[in-house]
């Protein structure tokens, strides 16, 4: 059962603005280490305008797929493959907007619909390999909550938080083991906010980040790092993504994407349940090495 214990969460994540190339390479990216970093684009960069009323405006009319609606079932060993409910983008804006709820639109590509957001930001020249051609925006109501997982594709994350405010969770991929990765997936069943140390004793074994972040702000989240994230307040942002600068991380990536989700799907298909249970025993069994 749960207790009042709580998951070690006392790492700091440094704040900066105004960040030089050779100092976010040396501190963070080559390290691989969080920061959160203001006004990335720089303070007068057209993206820190977008706002609800303007998509509202622009694309209302476009249909969306929601997900993590309150009548869908959780399956924590699984990563989402398509949106369980279809909506209008201008009912669904008016939703989060009116009341809490934990509908999100994740990874929604707004730029296939209008091309021209492409021209409200600039990518500073301060990481290499970026994946700018495919940034990917983020909605959420208040108490929406990101379930904690590591990305499939491993790649470092840029989050920018444009309209409301989200609480950030982090670990380093060190933990995986402690935090009952579930074979051949990037997910866990742990609650972050309601850890049960009784069923997972790893927990105690681990330490993390928890920060806030706003408009304005970027998180830089290192390839293969566990996040959590919640919204505090109806939110938006929008994540581009950077291959790690480290070989073995892309070769984790090109796994994962490429053959691990692969051969899970066809297990699962193929034995249900038992493969389920199957992990979940694996998965304590490692955290107790």
């Amino acid at each position: 059962m749960a207790t009042d214990v709580t998951i070690d969460l006392s790492m700091p994540v440094d704040r900066v603005e105004n960040i030089s190339r050779e100092e976010f390479q040396t501190k963070y990216m080559i390290p691989q280490k969080p920061v959160i970093i203001r006004h990335m684009y720089g303070k007068d960069a057209q993206v820190y305008q977008w706002t609800f009323d303007y998509f509202a405006r622009e694309l209302g009319d476009i249909e969306v797929g929601v997900f993590d609606d309150e009548s869908e079932e959780r399956k924590d060993d699984r990563s989402y493959k398509s949106a369980g409910k279809k909506m209008k983008f201008r009912e669904y804006l008016d939703l989060i907007q009116e009341r809490p709820t934990t509908k999100r639109l994740f990874l929604f590509n707004v730029f296939k619909h209008k091309k021209e957001l492409h021209n409200h930001f600039k990518f500073p020249k301060i990481a290499d390999k970026v994946v700018e051609f495919l940034p990917l925006a983020f909605f959420g109501g208040q108490g929406a909550i990101t379930r904690i997982h590591r990305d499939m594709d491993n790649s470092c994350v840029f989050l920018t938080e444009l309209v409301g405010r989200k609480r950030v969770v982090m670990f380093a991929p060190e933990y995986s083991k402690k935090l009952y990765q579930y074979p051949f997936s990037t997910h866990t069943s742990i609650d972050v906010n309601n850890p049960d140390f009784d069923k997972y004793p790893g927990l105690a074994d681990v330490r993390g980040y928890d920060c806030e972040i706003g408009p304005g702000d970027t998180i830089f989240m290192p390839a293969g790092y566990w996040h959590h994230i919640e919204y505090n307040t109806a939110g938006l942002g929008f994540a581009v993504r950077s291959l790690s600068p480290h070989v073995s991380d892309r070769l984790l990536g090109f796994w994962q994407v490429g053959i691990m989700t692969h051969l899970d799907e066809i297990l699962n298909k193929l034995l249900g349940d038992k493969w389920f249970n199957w992990k979940k025993k694996a998965a304590a069994k490692r955290a107790q090495n």
